[in-house]
């Protein structure tokens, strides 16, 4: 050993923190619990945008995209707790098992759209906060180091419960402005200048859980228009809006996870926040291909109607976008040549919308080929476009 005193660089980041195997014995895995908690999630949202298919007015897709906003926010603090922390006993799992049954109930709650049941949700919602609130404090218990990262969110988490508790109490719509409220609040500390309290993100195992839910929701996509497809007789229009609908979940599959998981999330205090965040959009936009689709399918045999049009480019014009953000966010080579080419997608996609909005030309089986013929090409150019903006793959 040697003599003399080893420099330390003070400067460097702490070595990463190696997730511990937590399988024990006579109790199941904890990456079963983690997929399990998706599916819940996934369910849920299956039951508000099979609710759409019953109402399907602007006004009823914005409640579903408010109610899928304050579920999913739910779902990324949990994860990202799961990803910090090493603390999985019997407590934990418990508080996690009811956590997701109060989620499908919420779901349920909400399904009846914005005039009937919302003054059920925020109160459930509230209770979901506390229990949210109560992992992070049990959390802290059993792992002192993650005191500083848990208390900013059980206050956080228990003040957003007190703001969705009374909403029956609220002007209706006006809850919405206090709903927003709640949700900034309990989102503020992941907008901290340190949003992890100094802890260290498990990388791997953050882009595994955001790649899981995302296909999850990717299937779910499909799946939905299969069963409005099969609620009638099989037609010519849903044989082809079902297979529009499965090449554009197919390409943007091949578009995520052909860049998304090797880029990661950006270091840097917040990146790791504006890489999550990045996906709430892109979520959402993924339910609503599966909600156009669904409008397409029961839409007079041949014929586009103005008001379908954005159910069709609307969600792919925000798939392209959250695409772009989270390419410019990555630290892969050619990633600014690529985004352009997404860009562009989303401008070709929203133009084909306009035009469609205006007169006819395609009707729906074509409107539905020629937007996923878009998606194929683009699948096709994104490789050649990043091995042209950077050949020798060093940018």
């Amino acid at each position: 050993m040697p003599s003399y005193p080893v420099a330390v660089d003070t400067t460097a980041p702490p070595p990463p923190r190696h997730r511990t195997d937590r399988r024990r014995i006579g109790v199941p895995p904890s990456a079963t619990l983690e997929l399990f908690y998706d599916l819940i999630f996934v369910a849920a949202i299956v039951v508000l945008s099979d609710s759409f298919s019953n109402s399907p007015t602007l006004e009823d897709f914005g409640w579903l995209a408010i109610v899928f906003a304050l579920l999913w926010l739910v779902w990324m603090q949990t994860s990202l707790l799961f990803n910090l922390s090493d603390s999985d006993d019997t407590l934990m799992r418990f508080m996690v098992l009811g956590q997701m049954m109060l989620i499908v109930l919420a779901a349920v709650s909400a399904a009846d759209g914005v005039l009937e049941h919302s003054e059920y949700v925020g109160p459930i919602y509230s209770v979901i906060l506390v229990l949210l609130a109560a992992m992070h404090w049990h959390t802290s218990r059993v792992e002192a180091a993650m005191g500083v990262y848990t208390r900013r969110r059980i206050v956080a988490c228990l003040i957003g419960a007190l703001v969705f508790a009374p909403t029956a109490l609220y002007p209706d719509p006006g809850y919405l402005i206090f709903w927003a409220m709640g949700f900034l609040i309990v989102l503020a500390p992941s907008l901290h200048p340190d949003p992890l309290g100094g802890r260290r993100v498990d990388n791997e195992h953050l882009v595994e859980r955001f790649g899981a839910f995302t296909i999850i929701m990717l299937g779910e996509s499909f799946v939905k228009t299969a069963l409005t497809a099969s609620e009638g007789e099989m037609a010519g229009l849903d044989l082809i809006s079902l297979t529009g609908t499965f090449l554009i979940v197919f390409a943007v599959w091949w578009l995520y996870f052909a860049d998304v998981p090797d880029g990661g999330p950006p270091t840097g205090p917040r990146g790791h926040t504006a890489w999550m965040m990045a996906h709430l959009p892109l979520h959402l936009a993924i339910v609503g291909i599966a909600v156009g689709a669904a409008r397409a399918s029961n839409s007079p045999e041949g014929e586009l109607e103005p008001d379908v049009v954005p159910y069709l480019t609307v969600p792919l014009v925000v798939v392209m976008c959250a695409l772009v953000v989270l390419e410019l966010l990555a630290g892969r080579s050619g990633r600014r040549a690529v985004a352009v080419l997404y860009m562009a997608t989303a401008l070709v996609v929203g133009t084909m919308g306009l035009v469609a909005t205006t007169n006819d030309p395609l009707g729906i089986e074509g409107m539905s080929l020629a937007l996923a013929a878009v998606m194929a090409a683009t699948v096709v150019l994104a490789p050649r476009v990043r091995e042209f903006a950077d050949p020798e793959g060093i940018g």
